[in-house]
C-alpha cells in the first residue's frame, strides 16, 4: 500500500500468502473509504481476516457480517517507485519516543506558516532547532551513533510527527543522501512488514 500528497510518501509492504489470487491487482482506494475501513476494524469484529474483491467500478471489503462498498477511483497513480530513495547512506537510529518529544518541544517556537524545524547531524550528535521572529529560538540536542559528513536539513515538523505517531516500534532510522534530497524514515527493528516514509526537505 502506498499513499502520497506530493510532499511525502508512505509505503507499506508485507509478505502474505493470499488464496484465490492468480494475478496482480492494483486499485485506487478513496481516502474516506480507507478511513471508514480502519474505523470498522477498530470497533472490533468477529472476523479473523478481511475479504477484498472488486468489479469494474466498486471495491468490496467483507468484514465478518459487515460489508463495506466503495467507489473505485479512476486515473493513474504517480510513479512512486521512481522517488523511493536508493542511495541514502547517511543514517542513524534513534529512540522513537525520545525524538518525538524533542520535536514537540522545539516546534512550539517554529514559524506558524512553514512549521519548519532544522535538523543538524554531526559526529555523535543530533540537534533540532526552530526559530520564531518574535518569540526566539528553541534547541534540543540528542546523542546518536553517527560518524559521517555533517548534515543540515529542514522539515515540516508536522510531517515528522505524523509518521512518528503512527508506528509502535521502539526505534526509528533516519536515512539521508544530502540536504536537498528526500529523506527516508523506517521503523526499527525490522518486522514482518516493511514500512518506509519518504519526506521532502524544506529550505532553511
Amino acid at each position: 500500500m502506498v499513499a502520497t500528497d506530493g510532499h511525502r510518501l508512505a509505503h507499506v509492504e508485507k509478505s502474505e500468502a493470499l488464496e484465490d489470487v492468480s494475478e496482480e491487482i492494483k486499485v485506487l482506494v478513496p481516502k474516506k473509504a480507507m478511513g471508514e475501513l480502519v474505523r470498522m476494524i477498530a470497533e472490533g469484529t468477529e472476523a479473523e481476516s478481511i475479504g477484498f474483491s472488486r468489479d469494474d467500478t466498486h471495491l468490496f471489503f467483507d468484514i465478518g457480517s459487515r460489508l463495506l462498498i466503495s467507489r473505485m477511483l479512476t486515473g493513474q497513480f504517480p510513479n512512486y517507485e521512481a522517488v523511493l530513495p536508493r542511495a541514502n547512506d547517511r543514517t542513524f537510529t534513534i529512540d522513537r519516543e525520545e525524538i518525538t518529544a524533542a520535536i514537540r518541544r522545539v516546534a512550539i517556537l517554529s514559524d506558524e506558516r512553514s512549521k519548519t524545524v532544522k535538523i543538524a547531524v554531526t559526529n555523535g550528535s543530533l540537534e533540532i532547532t526552530a526559530s520564531h521572529s518574535d518569540l526566539g529560538e528553541a534547541h534540543e540536542t540528542l546523542e546518536i551513533d553517527y560518524n559521517k559528513e555533517d548534515l543540515q536539513v529542514g522539515f515540516n515538523y508536522q510531517y515528522l510527527l505524523d509518521f512518528l505517531g503512527t508506528t509502535d516500534e521502539p526505534e526509528i532510522s533516519f536515512e539521508f543522501k544530502d540536504s536537498e534530497s528526500a529523506a527516508q524514515l523506517r521503523t526499527q527493528p525490522a518486522t514482518d512488514y516493511n514500512y518506509r516514509y519518504v519526506v521532502m526537505p524544506m529550505r532553511i
